[in-house]
């Protein structure tokens, strides 16, 4: 069984409803969507029953809502959102169950902080600096093939297998490869043409499924012929590049297309947008280090949305974050929060409002 965020609404099922997102934090621009989050409750027959729904969100993910089971655990685990949710400012508040009042921040926030917050931002510094090396390093639209990948053992150099190949006025359908015993992937390249009794067809290099095949062709020679080269394949040069192609087609799919535009703009070569809320993250980490709780709507709103607009360069932002990391280590390392949430008291909490919902 399914249900949507109208159900929940029609049916009385929310406990916390909220603005969230950047309306939030006060990084709003005219520009931006209002998206909400918040807790609901479930039916009783839906909890007890096989039916259990721990989520219900709309489908961009603008508008999400835990069961309050859910949330508890998110909680126990000091979840970002969750504690976001926590601590929204009264004015984002849409509507609060008087049931919400029992859960206490002082239970639940705790050294796991730093790595839900911290962590979570360094992660987002990861994909920063990944983008970044996709923007300046462009993959060839050209599928890699493993001859890209051969080269030719000539005196005391080796030379790429294409270039032997067109120098020797050679095509690599008509080569034939045979093992060298003890050289990892080395091969004696024999030619068709030298055969003296008579015409005789290889396997060539490599199989015709280029691009899927991984290895190259072995080819029964003639006994007594010669080999015209020595051919050296590197197999785990080639198998990065196509894994690198791979990864970097599926890449260009999947991205936000609206935001690599605006990376594209702004000339930076990072998501502003993503290091906007890495900064955000960072900065949350340190409040609780500091004070035992974040500041969900930011006193910092104009240096991120400079951020956000592109305005400093990469690498002054990749240094700032690494001092900012170490500023956090520091700030939790004297820091007086409790080490982990009270698993227990938060359970209890579940089953607390549970009792006094249902009949």
């Amino acid at each position: 069984m399914s249900l949507s965020i109208d159900d929940l609404k029609c049916h009385n099922l929310i406990l916390l409803d909220t603005i969230s997102g950047s309306k939030a934090y006060g990084l709003d621009t005219p520009e931006s969507d209002t998206d909400t989050r918040g807790v609901f409750i479930l039916p009783q027959e839906l909890f007890f029953g096989f039916h259990y729904v721990d989520q219900v969100n709309s489908e961009r993910n603008d508008h999400v809502y835990y069961e309050v089971g859910k949330y508890l655990k998110l909680l126990a685990k000091n979840n970002p959102a969750c504690i976001e949710l926590l601590f929204a400012p009264q004015d984002m508040v849409i509507f609060r169950h008087p049931l919400m009042d029992r859960i206490k921040p002082e239970f639940i926030m705790s050294h796991l902080c730093r790595e839900s917050f911290a962590g979570y931002a360094l992660m987002q510094v990861k994909r920063a600096r990944g983008l970044n090396k996709k923007i300046f390093n462009p993959v060839s639209t050209d599928l890699p093939l493993p001859i890209d990948c051969c080269h030719v053992i000539q005196a005391d150099k080796t030379i790429p297998a294409k270039q032997w190949l067109s120098e020797h006025d050679m095509v690599a359908e008509y080569c034939g490869l045979t093992a060298l015993p003890h050289v990892r992937d080395g091969y004696a390249l024999f030619y068709a043409d030298d055969c003296e009794l008579g015409q005789v067809r290889f396997n060539g290099l490599f199989r015709s499924d280029q691009g899927k095949s991984q290895d190259v062709c072995l080819s029964s020679i003639p006994k007594g012929m010669l080999p015209r080269a020595w051919l050296v394949f590197n197999k785990d040069e080639y198998s990065r590049r196509l894994r690198d192609y791979h990864e970097y087609r599926n890449w260009e799919q999947s991205r936000n297309q609206e935001r690599y535009q605006g990376t594209l703009e702004h000339g930076g070569g990072y998501d502003a947008k993503n290091l906007m809320h890495t900064f955000r993250l960072l900065r949350m980490a340190k409040e609780i280090a500091d004070t035992g709780r974040p500041q969900i709507r930011r006193p910092d709103r104009d240096e991120l949305l400079a951020i956000k607009a592109g305005r400093f360069a990469y690498e002054d932002l990749m240094a700032q974050a690494a001092s900012e990391l170490e500023s956090i280590e520091e700030g939790f390392a004297l820091s007086k929060l409790q080490v982990e949430p009270d698993v227990g008291q938060i359970e209890r909490w579940a089953i607390e409002i549970r009792k006094a919902w249902y009949p």
